[in-house]
């Protein structure tokens, strides 16, 4: 098992796209990314509902694994 931690974008509550995903850095370096990048948001951005989430995905995850196969090329 090996854990992938995730930047996810997010309009009102429905989620956009993955922004980032790494394993080279920790869990609270990332977390402390996505607190900063949602402080740099302005407030016309932040009233339509964007925001950035910190996620931690699981590879051996079969969701992960069909995304994996749809963004390769």
């Amino acid at each position: 098992m090996r854990l992938i931690y995730e930047i996810h974008k997010y309009q009102q509550d429905s989620f956009q796209y993955v922004v980032a995903s790494t394993n080279k850095y920790s869990e609270t370096k990332v977390k402390n990314d996505v607190e900063r990048m949602n402080s740099m948001l302005n407030e016309s951005i932040r009233t339509m509902g964007i925001k950035y989430v910190f996620a931690v995905t699981d590879t051996s995850d079969s969701s992960y694994k069909e995304r994996k196969k749809k963004n390769s090329y």
